[in-house]
């Protein structure tokens, strides 16, 4: 049975029942609306969940996920139920049953918990009034069964908007497209990335082992391991010492694509280097490189310090607040540069959901603008010889295999120089999401002649 808190009525001194769980399905659906509003889930999770512990805080997460996840599917079985004209003051009201439909048909949640904590959820987001029809479309919704209104379209079925649909279709065909869809809409698991100059994957993973953590390590990517479960990052032996970090197996490759050396000094530039993690890479894999790393947010470079400082590498870099379309004031000229540009994100959606309805079409033709200049800035600061990695997280063409095409265009100096991994070649890489269980990612590797 659901658990209730008692509070005082302010008519007729009458105690008013309140669920428990209240005040996190509240939070759950404002951060779902903040993002209908345009808000990232990076900027409302702080606001929304500032008062709640980490247990409660993590229900809140999986809630506002999942129901972003599953948003245009949830919303196709809702709308037949809501008979009002939908304005901005039901949003948050569309914002609960959504999150409630969600706890129903794909959380152990019991459903008698979900329907009462949402119920009085209307209060604590200022829609008392609205109780009734909450409680009247949840009711219906379990008499009907608790199934979700499924279709054949696409975009409909895996939620996503219906230019990224199409964009993935015509690009990749109607059945790669939509295991695109499928694999962005699971979960993404934790992968570490193992500091090898500090320890071996192999010993690594023997401590994990030692202590029931369970884990596998990958061939095409030395120091990458995968946790079967999820599993809080302070208790993982050696990650506050600087042993490993949390990185994705797709991300991880960048560094191994740059061809830096363990026994030679090279002048490195990481030019959009938050949050840090391929910035410890390329030392971790080349200790007597001189790094230069650049971001143009200053949030985004105590981010960088922060994950520096832990693994021991903020010594050996030049972090600097610095847009990398403007390089002017850095001195000289770099071996190797990493240019990990900024994207649509489409590659991570399943870190991510909130791509899917914050990204629109006409992003993608302003992102390219900004990729280019970087690209043509970075290479004005590559020596004769000197290797330049483009990588996204993207799995748009525009940002990706065009843009490298577009790039070679403009620089006659510039040749492909194609990468290998896992015993397979090709002029530029484009890894898929779900790929060794790894996120979307682009590489295309340069050769200043």
């Amino acid at each position: 049975m659901p658990k209730f808190q008692r509070s005082r009525s302010s008519r007729n001194n009458r105690p008013h029942v309140e669920a428990i769980g209240a005040a996190a399905r509240a939070a759950a659906a404002r951060i779902v609306a903040a993002v209908e509003e345009g808000q990232s889930l990076s900027e409302a999770f702080p606001v929304y969940c500032a008062e709640f512990d980490a247990r409660d805080t993590s229900f809140i997460k999986e809630i506002v996920y999942g129901t972003l996840r599953h948003r245009r599917l949830l919303m196709g079985t809702l709308r037949p139920m809501f008979d009002y004209k939908i304005t901005e003051r039901h949003r948050i009201v569309i914002a609960l049953l959504l999150t409630a439909f969600y706890q129903i048909v794909f959380m152990r949640v019991p459903v008698h918990a979900v329907v009462a904590a949402t119920v009085s959820a209307c209060g604590d987001v200022g829609r008392r009034s609205f109780t009734s029809l909450v409680n009247a479309i949840l009711r219906r919704f379990l008499r009907e069964g608790a199934h979700l209104v499924h279709t054949t379209e696409a975009a409909v079925e895996f939620s996503f908007p219906d230019w990224l649909c199409e964009n993935l279709t015509a690009s990749y065909g109607e059945e790669i497209s939509r295991d695109i869809l499928r694999q962005s809409n699971e979960k993404a698991p934790l992968f570490l990335r193992v500091e090898n100059s500090k320890i071996s994957t192999e010993k690594f993973l023997s401590d994990l082992k030692e202590r029931n953590i369970e884990a596998q390590g990958f061939e095409i990517c030395p120091g990458a391991v995968l946790l079967t479960n999820a599993t809080n990052v302070f208790d993982i032996p050696g990650f506050a010492e600087g042993i490993c970090t949390v990185q994705d197996i797709s991300a991880q490759l960048a560094a191994s694509l740059l061809k830096l050396s363990d026994s030679s000094s090279l002048r490195v530039l990481d030019c959009c280097c938050a949050p840090g993690g391929k910035t410890a890479h390329i030392l971790d894999l080349s200790p007597d490189s001189k790094v230069t790393a650049l971001d143009v947010d200053a949030a985004r470079i105590e981010q960088t310090r922060s994950t520096l400082s832990r693994l021991g590498r903020l010594d050996h870099v030049d972090l600097r607040e610095l847009d990398a379309r403007h390089l002017e004031s850095l001195e000289g000229t770099f071996d190797r540069i990493l240019v990990d540009a900024p994207c649509s994100g489409t590659g991570v959606i399943r870190r991510h959901p909130d791509i899917k309805w914050l990204r629109r079409k006409k992003d993608i033709a302003s992102l390219c603008e900004i990729q280019a200049r970087i690209l043509d800035a970075a290479w004005d600061k590559l020596a004769s010889g000197g290797v330049l990695l483009y990588t996204t997280c993207s799995i748009l063409k525009e940002e990706n295999d065009a843009q490298a095409q577009a790039f070679l265009s403009r620089h006659a100096d510039a040749t492909l120089d194609p990468v290998t991994v896992g015993g397979i070649t090709s002029d530029t890489l484009q890894r898929l999401p779900g790929q060794d269980q790894g996120d979307g990612f682009f590489y295309a590797r340069f050769i200043k002649t």
